[in-house]
């Protein structure tokens, strides 16, 4: 077996275990996803409930702002009242004195109203920020030991790329680019034996100029059936000689 051979079926052992690897931190994207998922939830539940205090705060600036208004007018149809001289004059005055003070209460009730919606509003946000404590909490070891097994994961694969890429240094630049443009087709086995004859990946039949070449030279060449690259087992070389 030529040596490139021999170096690249190495380097191949090492790019199935950097597959591997790379696998591991594919499956944890939907675990880490799912977490942030129920995290964000309950953020948005929290945001929600302080929009509605927000919201009610604001309503009650309002009211209180259009009591004082309308005792501001109370306060003058009083003093118009006591200034009249006439029946008729302080007739009107009493009835705008009247309307105001209904205005008053009117608002008061409905500013009574919004303080109880704002009361409630606010335990909404308590109750929410103590269900976002408590899904972080939940979270936070199950979030750790996925942070160790990622950084675990990647130091390995750190090492794992490092011998893979020495070992590629050893592989000549034409096989080994070949070797890439396959491998990172399939993302699996790229470099086979020849079986009996034939492609070990896809059992399409190598024609007999071809074994004898490769068996010959030690080189690998592509299969036509699959695209794979194919180099002679030990047994093909002896056969051919």
């Amino acid at each position: 077996m030529h040596t490139d051979v021999s170096t690249l079926l190495e380097v191949q052992a090492e790019d199935l275990v950097i597959y591997e690897l790379e696998d591991r931190l594919t499956t944890m994207a939907p675990r880490l996803a799912a977490l942030e998922q129920e995290r964000e939830r309950a953020v948005a539940a929290l945001a929600q409930a302080e929009a509605v205090v927000a919201e009610e705060e604001r309503r009650g600036r309002d009211l209180a702002g259009q009591v004082e208004q309308y005792r501001a007018l109370v306060d003058r149809n009083r003093r118009a009242l006591d200034s009249v001289t006439s029946p008729r004059e302080a007739a009107a005055a009493s009835s705008q004195l009247e309307q105001a003070s209904r205005m008053i209460a009117d608002v008061e009730y409905e500013a009574r109203t919004t303080q109880a919606r704002l009361d409630a509003a606010r335990h909404a946000v308590a109750e929410c920020e103590r269900a976002l404590g408590e899904r972080e909490e939940e979270q936070r070891a199950t979030r750790e030991a996925l942070a160790a097994e990622r950084g675990a994961i990647e130091a390995e694969l750190e090492t794992v790329r490092g011998r893979r890429n020495a070992r590629a240094a050893g592989v000549g630049r034409p096989l080994l680019q070949k070797y890439d443009r396959v491998r990172s087709r399939r993302r699996s086995l790229a470099l086979f034996p020849l079986r009996d004859g034939a492609c070990a990946a896809c059992d399409t039949a190598i024609p007999l100029h071809r074994r004898s070449q490769m068996a010959r030279t030690g080189q690998a060449d592509l299969c036509e059936g699959c695209g794979v690259l194919l180099y002679a087992a030990e047994e093909a070389v002896h056969a051919a000689e």
